[in-house]
């Protein structure tokens, strides 16, 4: 059954549109949501921001729950989604890389030290030498 368009409009049939409305055009249409007004409607909600400190410490201490824990977490829909997301991650296939990425973020990458070695020939080793010694005086 096909209807007819204009009984979508209903009691606004004879409101004259927007030929002699033109305020109510929008022309740039919907507008979109920014996260600055999506985080006023949370903090109205009552949702707090998470600090850097939080983070560190809710990886360091998932890394010590068991597979049991983890499953737990990651199936209660009353733990929030950062929980939830880090525990299926952890469960998958790549759990030990997952892992390493959360130490890694949360304590930081181990100090990597880097061997050079050059070759130079004995008039630049002189050269350099010289330079030394006219600095030091």
């Amino acid at each position: 059954m096909k209807r007819n368009p204009v009984e979508n409009f209903g009691d606004k049939q004879t409101s004259n549109g927007f030929n002699k409305n033109k305020q109510n055009i929008n022309r740039t249409g919907a507008n979109r949501k920014t996260v600055s007004s999506v985080n006023l409607e949370l903090e109205a909600q009552g949702v707090i921001e998470v600090s850097d400190k939080d983070i560190k410490s809710c990886y360091l201490r998932l890394i010590n729950l068991t597979i049991e824990e983890l499953e737990e977490k990651s199936e209660s829909e009353k733990e929030p989604a950062l929980i939830r997301v880090v525990s299926d991650a952890i469960l998958s296939g790549k759990g030990f890389d997952v892992i390493q990425n959360m130490i890694e973020r949360a304590v930081g990458r181990p100090q990597q030290g880097m061997d050079v070695k050059i070759e130079t020939s004995k008039e630049t080793t002189d050269l350099l030498k010289k330079y030394i010694e006219l600095n030091e005086e």
